[in-house]
């Protein structure tokens, strides 16, 4: 808007000056002033660029920086000294990028976390960390944030706290990032300094108790709004150093109810003394145990590829890959010193379930020289080669200097008692790297388990590589700290804020189909899994990614004006994809696509894993195109939009042909009763029931869904979990929702025929009672042929890397095996003295058998698996030590651990000196050992 200037005779020109004139002159020397001002500007912009590009580089950021001191030293309880106004301004002096990034360097490496439990209940847990100062410098205010980890829910009694938990007066607040992953920043009333030598303490509360030292994370990380973040070093790696040993009841127990204890030294040797005066096993045995086995007395015959051959006309690839692991040489015919495989009928008990095209007879012949193979299918082949395998034994004739293979004279019939003997395994929590995973395909093969569910998704991150949408992989496959939320997903369960570790990762085409000719080759079926409908903040955030930058939304996943507010079993609040919207079903038919093309030509896709377990109440219950659908096709609730949603996919994979697996609580009702199957989809929908506990009014979810027409894979959290821990240890890894400890006695022990007698206790270890045990109804199994198999399930919240791995699977996952394969004599007894009494004497075969052999086997393919600690007593002054597994070698200490002795059982040395004496198990090679742990002499 331009200003009137009005004249009057104040201010008319004086006679003789030309006000033109003079307006020109002034507009020339403020263009000549303009023209200065404008190259200073440019010229300082360049050197201000120059400048904020050497500060941003690595080679400033690594020198040498002088903290600012304040003009007096000030500790956080000393602040009252400062007058408000003297604060404020401290508070008000900001930092540049290049300071807070030394700051915040400073505090990964100086600031020292420790963290403690207070007071654990049965539903919550009072819990505190403290950070210490331990540099030589002060911290001014800031906007600094500390990450941290907690796999309960913080603040669960105040969720959602958008404004944050006020922590310690309100100084700083906590916030719920995402998952398992909180933010603690400062407020305004936090100190202006944080003083060397000082120590803040964050004292909170979460849901559920906490236990042991492996429910905390590693890799705590600090940032700043304008920073690079760092892991706070007191944190980072796999000891768990910050988290203070738990000693007190309040600590260790779950809440005033919870009758587990950690086992000590005499504990262990009690329950171990049975099993340790078990015979040797005979060489004839075999894990899992065969069908049938004739034993022919003590000959043996002798294999040395210098002069046995294998000769076949069927089962080529079989009788190539035992010829490979034998060093022998394949032939069209011999009539001595041979090995033959041939396609033929093996005879098996009448009236059996046993899988027939998995059976195989094998007879070996000392006085011909001679190994006989025979089986129904290609399969039995396999099965029959990794029998032979399990059977060699690396011998040294006496009349050659030649290595060869010694195996026992006999007869086995054998064939596996369920159709589905299977493996989850989880690679979303924390990804599995591609060579762990063929080393797992080879052991699950070496032990007859034959499907591989594999859990590719879930909320944490997407795995599998989709070529139709690069989102899933470039960003839904990585973990990090990212503001922007273009580059990765928020980090959780320890995968701290760089994609350099265990949380990000993901398989290439290229990747998955290796995997599959792996499997193949192998006889294993490899079953994927995209969880939905929840579990899937992977694809929803993915998905969202691909909409900001492309504005398509025919593959979105959710209904933007959704204002649902809902919270998942793993603490995430927008991780169900919404049934309504038609996003969601072209988004899954170009998935099914891509399975289809990956899997062809290879090994075609016939089972494909729905997911659909743990949807969150509250999901859904605000979206406007759910409320449309729902008034459209005459729906109530949650309930009903999800039972649409399976309904609607069912037809699509029905229509492809394939069978489907869905997690068995995706298809219960609000009485936890199964929804009817319609009879089109009878025989093609697999439920596996995981939800065991008998509290919880679901013991009995596996009878229910057989009786509904569902084909049933058990697969009991309380046996076949193998995330939970071994032992009720502070010092155990592993999740203990289910149950408090798992070790391989107790998944030996599962008796899948007979699900009401697998009573085991409570969760909090007292007894299993028939008022408890029916609390959900105990109907029985009326249709036993819709129970197809068993399933071990390895979820990896806690599991970061592959010797986690080993040492959660291996080795109850031998006796998972077992079970999955064999049927014992004891299973079907109904005398409940008589079958405990036998299933002992089972077990202490079956714990020799691994002592004595198979273990040394695990551990020569390069398997990590778990020491047991080994149990200890003092007799009359002399130390006696035994195993779960005989034959697994202890060492014991005098002097705190400064040495240590080979235990010799056979060598009994009195010790007269009273005090604490260490012991520990160590695998067959010496370079493993297990957990120490101590017995006192008392005498």
């Amino acid at each position: 808007m331009r200003r009137k200037v009005i004249y009057s005779p104040e201010n008319q020109p004086s006679p003789g000056t030309n006000p033109i004139t003079r307006m020109t002159k002034l507009k020339l020397c403020l263009r000549l002033l303009w023209h200065r001002k404008l190259t200073l500007c440019v010229c300082g912009a360049i050197l201000f660029i120059l400048l904020n590009w050497y500060m941003q580089s690595e080679s400033f950021l690594i020198e040498e920086f002088k903290f600012p001191v304040p003009p007096t030293t000030m500790s956080r309880q000393e602040k009252g000294k400062f007058s408000p106004e003297d604060i404020e301004v401290m508070r008000k002096k900001s930092l540049s990028k290049q300071e807070s990034q030394v700051y915040v360097n400073y505090m990964a490496d100086n600031f020292v976390i420790n963290f403690t439990v207070i007071q654990n209940s049965a539903r919550t847990c009072i819990k505190k960390f403290s950070i210490y100062n331990a540099g030589q410098s002060n911290i001014p205010s800031f906007f600094w944030a500390i990450y941290f980890y907690d796999n309960g829910k913080v603040g669960h009694n105040s969720f959602p706290y958008p404004r944050g938990l006020p922590v310690d007066n309100s100084e700083l607040l906590i916030f719920h990032e995402a998952g398992n992953l909180y933010r603690l920043s400062p407020t305004e009333k936090f100190s202006p300094y944080i003083n060397s030598r000082d120590t803040i303490e964050v004292p909170y509360e979460s849901y559920g108790p906490h236990v042991s030292r492996h429910y905390s994370f590693p890799n705590w990380f600090v940032s700043c709004d304008i920073c690079s973040p760092r892991i706070l070093k007191s944190t980072a790696g796999e000891d768990l150093s910050f988290v203070e040993t738990f000693s007190k009841p309040q600590q260790l127990k779950r809440g005033s109810r919870d009758l587990y204890r950690a086992f000590t030294a005499k504990d262990r040797f009690s329950r171990n003394s049975a099993a340790a005066k078990a015979p040797k096993p005979s060489v004839h045995s075999v894990i899992p145990t065969p069908l049938r086995v004739d034993a022919g007395g003590e000959e043996s015959l002798v294999v040395t590829p210098s002069d046995w051959v294998v000769s076949t006309k069927d089962f080529v690839e079989e009788a190539s890959l035992l010829a490979e692991k034998l060093h022998l040489k394949l032939a069209k015919s011999a009539t001595s010193k041979v090995i033959t495989f041939s396609q033929g009928k093996v005879n098996l008990p009448k009236n059996s379930s046993l899988s027939v095209s998995e059976a195989y007879h094998i007879y070996i012949n000392p006085s011909k020289n001679t190994i006989e193979v025979t089986a129904n299918e290609a399969s039995g082949a396999f099965y029959a080669t990794q029998t032979l395998l399990s059977l060699t034994e690396k011998d040294r004739s006496d009349t050659s200097k030649e290595k060869g293979h010694r195996f026992p004279g006999m007869n086995i019939t054998d064939a596996p008692r369920f159709e589905y003997r299977g493996l989850m395994l989880d690679v979303s929590r924390n990804f599995v790297q591609k060579a762990t995973v063929l080393k797992l395909l080879d052991l699950m093969a070496t032990y007859k388990v034959n499907k591989f569910h594999f859990h590719l998704t879930d909320d944490d991150a997407w795995r599998l590589e989709i070529p139709e949408f690069p989102e899933l992989t470039k960003y839904a496959s990585n973990r990090c700290l990212d503001p922007s939320h273009e580059v990765c997903l928020p980090p959780s369960l320890g995968s701290g804020p760089f994609v350099n570790t265990s949380g990000s990762g993901f398989y290439t085409v290229s990747d998955y189909k290796e995997i599959l000719r792996y499997a193949k080759s192998r006889h294993i079926e490899v079953i994927p899994e995209i969880d939905v409908p929840g579990h899937a903040r992977s694809a929803i955030q993915a998905m969202e990614l691909r909409y900001r930058r492309t504005k398509n939304s025919m593959y979105r996943l959710i209904d933007p004006d959704d204002r649902s507010r809902y919270l998942s079993a793993q603490s995430y609040t927008d991780d169900a994809v919404n049934p309504c919207v038609d996003g969601t079903y072209q988004f899954f038919k170009v998935i099914l696509r891509n399975l289809h093309e990956l899997h062809k030509d290879i090994q075609p896709l016939t089972f494909y894993m729905l997911g659909g377990d743990e949807v969150a109440g509250g999901a859904w219950e605000k979206s406007p195109a759910c409320a449309d659908l729902k008034q459209k096709h005459e729906l109530r609730d949650y309930h009903d939009l999800k039972k649409f949603f399976f309904k609607r996919m069912m037809e699509e994979l029905r229509q492809e042909d394939l069978t489907f697996g869905l997690w068995g609580d995706a298809v219960l009702d609000k009485s936890l009763n199964p929804n009817p199957l319609e009879e089109a989809m009878k025989g093609k929908v697999y439920t596996y029931s995981w939800s065991n506990v008998w509290e919880w009014k679901r013991g009995s979810l596996a009878y229910k869904l057989a009786n509904a027409g569902y084909k049933v894979v058990m697969s009991p959290a309380t046996y076949f979990y193998f995330d939970q821990p071994y032992e009720p240890d502070f010092e155990e890894r592993g999740l203990y929702w289910a149950t408090r400890c798992l070790d391989s006695r107790t998944a030996f022990s599962f008796v899948p025929d007979h699900l009401y007698w697998n009573r085991g206790r409570t969760q909090d270890g007292g007894e299993m009672t028939d008022e408890i045990l029916c609390t959900g109804g105990c109907p029985p199994l009326t249709q036993p042929q819709n129970i197809r198999g068993i399933q071990a399930d390895l979820w990896t919240e806690t599991i970061r890397t592959p010797q986690h791995l080993h040492y959660m699977l291996f080795p109850r996952f031998l006796a998972f095996a077992e079970r999955a394969w064999h049927k014992a004599s004891w299973e079907d007894l109904t005398d409940v003295a008589q079958r405990d009494k036998e299933q002992q004497k089972d077990w202490e075969r079956f714990a020799a058998i691994l002592g004595q052999g198979e273990l040394k086997r695990l551990e020569s393919e390069g398997v990590e698996y778990r020491l047991d600690p080994p149990g200890a007593r003092f007799s009359n002054s002399i130390l006696e030590i035994n195993t779960i597994f005989p034959g697994l070698p202890t060492e014991y200490s005098l002097n705190q651990g400064a040495s240590w002795e080979k235990y010799n059982p056979k060598i009994t040395t009195k010790l007269s000196n009273a005090g604490k004496i260490l012991v520990r198990s160590s695998s067959f090679d010496g370079k493993r050992k297990s957990r120490v742990v101590s017995v006192e002499n008392s005498n």
